[in-house]
């Protein structure tokens, strides 16, 4: 974030460390400033581009080919745990039970089976889409939702460390009121 950026607003800093602690609106500018270095760099073409993902992107890749509730199974608990232990989810996604209540660092927890770290935990991830109480009415390509209109509210996924693992679920979405500075 920093390298395209210039500045780091993350409460925690250092290379172990993700970025957080900005709006969707600067994570659109970041994704579009990033492509634009990228292009100037040869590394990407220009039909190419860095973006959010559709809810249904971030979905279908949290998920991994499943169609259990976590990428790895239906449960985050064995039947002995108890308060915020989830001792399944454990290897996969920091949440309440083991995040310690500071910022874990990025990638140390198992992938998803395509390879995709913290799907389940860590930091709530934007996506592309405005916030819409159902999918009804919702793009059927699987193409973000209002992308590009305005929007005060927006869609987060994916659940933080301060979550318990409830909210750590594939399809577990929450609203967010974008601060756009």
């Amino acid at each position: 974030y920093e390298a395209v950026i210039g500045t780091n607003p993350s409460r925690w800093k250092g290379p172990r460390n993700s970025a957080e602690m900005f709006s969707w609106t600067e994570a659109v500018v970041f994704c579009r400033t990033a492509t634009k270095m990228m292009r100037e760099a040869g590394l990407v073409g220009k039909d190419e581009e860095i973006r959010l993902p559709s809810e249904a992107e971030w979905e279908y890749c949290c998920r991994a080919g499943t169609t259990t509730a976590y990428s790895f199974g239906d449960k985050a608990r064995k039947e002995t745990d108890e308060g915020t232990k989830a001792s399944l989810l454990d290897p996969y996604g920091w949440h309440t039970g083991n995040a310690s209540g500071n910022d874990p660092p990025v990638g140390a927890l198992k992938p998803n089976a395509w390879g995709l770290y913290d799907m389940h935990g860590y930091l709530y991830e934007f996506v592309a889409d405005g916030w819409h109480d159902t999918y009804k009415n919702a793009p059927a390509d699987g193409g973000a939702w209002d992308a590009t209109r305005p929007r005060v509210m927006r869609v987060i996924r994916g659940g933080s460390w301060r979550d318990r693992f409830e909210s750590l679920r594939s399809a577990a979405r929450v609203r967010l009121l974008d601060h756009a500075k």
